[in-house]
């Protein structure tokens, strides 16, 4: 059975290959539904009263709650893990390019804005979070972090043991009854092209490039990747969280080859690039590619 809805600017299709009642489900994905509200009222940047822009307006939450703390945290983490390529201090700068609440696309002058160090700029306890400056934005793992919420979510709660959740292209797979499931490996210029299959298995799957997520703004050309030159067009990402695969698809874009190599090992990364221009597919070895069809 087969549920879609609109959330986070984007559809999401929850997939369930057990032989669950449909009654039972219907009450799920009702509750997948209102979790994905409630995590976007509650996180969002966009929303001026989530606990992300409280933070970003006021520096300073007291007693926060245990998911903040944690959302944060993985946050920070990823700085370190990915030698300061990912870092969730660049909201004041998304906004600032017009990647704002309104979706405004109009940018101002971000010249003055300087990139924070979550390191020594966010500070989290159990009695206090701190931002001493720029602005927090989760974007860049939120939805990964909460499609991994979902799948927790409707096998405890739910029984629900073998399905697929699809969130614009971020998802998690655990088993067709033991099978790994099929997905393909779209185009990331062309729509409705794809350029090769794999599977997943207990797996988070995610793709970046910078061809979705950029406008224009006077004569300048914007993206959601901040600072640095690309090091390639499009990446996929297979990792054992979708919250993992969401974050490092971002850091394969930016990190050298090297990097990444020892990236994909120390965190079981597979990893796969998409050259448009001479289109080329390579993977390696964590990654499986089939390219019968093409």
């Amino acid at each position: 059975m087969t549920h879609s809805f609109q959330a986070l600017g984007t559809t999401w299709w929850i997939e369930v290959f057990d032989e669950t009642e449909n009654k039972t489900l219907t009450v799920a994905f009702a509750d997948c539904e209102r979790f994905v509200s409630d995590f976007k009222n509650t996180y969002s940047r966009f929303k001026t009263d989530s606990l992300i822009s409280q933070l970003n307006t006021n520096r300073e939450i007291i007693e926060p709650s245990k998911e903040l703390q944690t959302l944060l945290s993985y946050g920070k983490n990823l700085y370190v893990q990915t030698n300061t390529h990912f870092n969730i201090l660049t909201g004041h700068i998304l906004e600032t390019r017009g990647y704002d609440a309104d979706y405004s696309f109009r940018a101002n002058d971000e010249s003055h804005f300087i990139v924070g160090n979550p390191i020594s700029d966010l500070h989290i306890s159990h009695e206090r979070i701190a931002l001493l400056q720029c602005n927090v934005d989760i974007g860049g793992f939120g939805k990964g972090y909460l499609i991994d919420k979902l799948v927790t979510l409707l096998r405890e709660k739910y029984s629900v043991q073998f399905l697929l959740i699809n969130a614009g292209g971020d998802m998690f797979a655990t088993s067709n009854h033991g099978q790994a499931i099929e997905i393909y490996l779209e185009h990331p210029a062309l729509e409705k092209v794809t350029i090769g299959k794999t599977s997943l298995l207990q797996q988070g799957f995610a793709a970046s490039s910078p061809y979705k997520r950029r406008w224009k703004s006077g004569e300048k050309v914007h993206t959601h990747l901040i600072g640095e030159t690309l090091t390639h067009h499009c990446s996929f990402v297979k990792h054992t969280t979708a919250a993992g695969a969401d974050a490092f698809a971002t850091v394969a874009l930016l990190a050298s080859d090297l990097e990444m190599e020892r990236m994909s090992q120390s965190e079981h990364i597979g990893l796969a690039f998409f050259d448009p221009t001479s289109n080329t597919l390579t993977s390696n070895k964590l990654f499986a590619v089939d390219l019968s069809d093409q």
